[in-house]
């Protein structure tokens, strides 16, 4: 076997790291590292295959099925709705689920933001309250008889015995967590720099399974949206951390950010919520006030970003680190390390 190289951390200042990324290379020397589809531990291997999975959900899906031909999988199926994505690849030994996160160059990142943005919990089915805008965003594409539902229902009815793992980047996370929580028969979840999704009790539906949540140095995104109790936005973190270190590291345990970090969030996530309140109160079927809810939510998205950038500043978060570039490139160096 060839000796494999270590990757080059991307330059923001010098490419475009924002996805999608066509002319990254996909799964390269994936045939050097197979896929291990019935380890349900922490695996550097799955850990690496996924977050290329979930990169390269990010992608137009006909660029995403010859990607995937090329390393064995010739089936593919892929789902949509005004903003949510999802791809899903299978062969006879594994089945991987790749929900998309939010694309900030498609036509649909205002619905996209929207999601994101639309924090107030809601009951979920199985038990514990949810995240609104991202339960809203995975009905998009799963009931119905063309659904993902039935769709992943009829390929563990073919067979039982294989796997079925499910994963996601950001906003694809989110979605992934409530997939996976419906699925009782998937063998496992891995998520990169993926916001919160639920309170305690929907986390107690994830006790006993294989669930892996990554984050990225930096990355501001998995700490919110933020534990409020007094607002009853009970929020907690999902799964069995492992933290990727500046220096690409992976540890069992996130750096503890001092206070002033999590208070500017927490406030931030409020004025959000509030200015977004506001322009709904304010819609009218017209084409004026759709405008200017519009704009209100570049607003945010702007207000997000200058935010980000003085965490990392004031407290070395940074928007950066949350790119699902940095996530696969540090982790196939922790693999080639190991």
């Amino acid at each position: 076997m060839k000796k494999n190289k270590l990757k080059e951390l991307p330059n923001p200042k010098k490419r475009d790291i924002i996805p999608p990324d066509m002319d990254y290379l996909y799964f390269e020397n994936a045939g050097d590292f197979p896929l291990e589809p019935e380890n349900i531990d922490y695996s550097p291997v799955n850990a690496w295959w996924f977050a290329e999975c979930a990169f390269l959900a990010y992608t137009h899906p006909g660029f995403a099925r010859m990607a995937y031909k090329l390393i064995g999988f010739d089936n593919f199926k892929f789902f949509h709705g005004v903003g949510t994505e999802c791809m899903v690849v299978w062969s006879s030994q594994v089945v991987i689920v790749a929900f998309r996160g939010t694309e900030l160059k498609s036509r649909s990142v205002l619905h996209e933001i929207n999601t994101d943005l639309n924090t107030k919990p809601v009951p979920f089915e199985l038990g514990g309250r949810v995240h609104k805008g991202f339960l809203k965003g995975l009905e998009e594409i799963w009931g119905g008889p063309a659904g993902l539902q039935i769709f992943l229902k009829n390929l563990i009815n073919k067979s039982p015995e294989r796997p079925l793992w499910i994963t996601g980047h950001s906003l694809g996370g989110a979605l992934a967590a409530l997939s996976f929580a419906r699925i009782s028969e998937a063998k496992g979840l891995y998520l990169y720099g993926a916001p919160r999704v639920g309170d305690k009790n929907f986390l107690a539906l994830f006790e006993g399974r294989s669930v892996w949540r990554i984050e990225n140095a930096r990355d501001p995104v998995p700490l919110v949206p933020p534990d409020i109790p007094k607002l009853k936005f009970n929020f907690r973190d999902l799964g069995t951390l492992k933290f990727i270190n500046q220096d690409g590291e992976v540890h069992d345990r996130r750096p503890i950010f001092v206070l002033e970090a999590k208070t500017m969030i927490d406030s931030k996530i409020r004025e959000v919520n509030k200015s977004m309140a506001s322009a709904r109160l304010k819609r009218k079927d017209s084409k004026k006030a759709i405008e200017r809810i519009r704009k209100q939510l570049e607003i945010n998205k702007k207000e997000w970003k200058k935010h980000f950038d003085s965490f990392y500043k004031d407290f070395g978060l940074s928007a950066d680190d949350h790119q699902p570039i940095f996530y696969v490139t540090k982790l196939w160096n922790a693999l080639i390390g190991d």
